[in-house]
């Protein structure tokens, strides 16, 4: 089975898409309550309180991101457009065999959320986070 893949544009630069998804204060504005890195290990606070290490894997400064995050492989993959825009593709591999009713490898809604999100805060500058943690889903992205 192949990995799932989705892809979106930008009209922001590579620059920009990289430094929110690579660094603790771009991810803490559309991912995480808080997003705070050490060691090469991304400590994500989510909403609702949970938590949830993702060791990064490989960083290519504005063309590629990866870290493993709950049983995953999340891969960026960022190209610049024709006008100084960005492609983003975003691949999710199994590590192990899926889980059984595991949302993140059947639904494609927690990473198209994400996403959205943040297409959302590089683009546009806005939160689409509602940031109730009574409003909270059980999506491994916090949405």
């Amino acid at each position: 089975m192949s990995s799932p893949q989705w892809k979106i544009h930008f009209k922001s630069a590579p620059s920009e898409v990289y430094r929110a998804i690579s660094t603790p204060l771009g991810r803490s504005r559309f991912w995480a309550e808080s997003a705070k890195e050490a060691d090469g290990v991304i400590h994500f606070v989510l909403p609702g309180g949970r938590t949830s290490d993702a060791p990064i894997e490989r960083a290519v400064r504005d063309s590629l991101y990866v870290v493993r995050l709950a049983g995953h492989r999340v891969a960026f993959l960022l190209a610049p457009d024709e006008h100084r825009g960005t492609d983003l593709t975003l691949t999710v591999e199994d590590e192990t065999d899926p889980t059984p009713g595991d949302p993140t490898r059947t639904d494609p809604t927690p990473w198209v959320s994400l996403l959205f999100r943040l297409k959302a805060h590089v683009d546009f500058g806005a939160d689409l986070r509602n940031h109730d943690p009574a409003r909270t889903t059980a999506y491994l992205d916090g949405c």
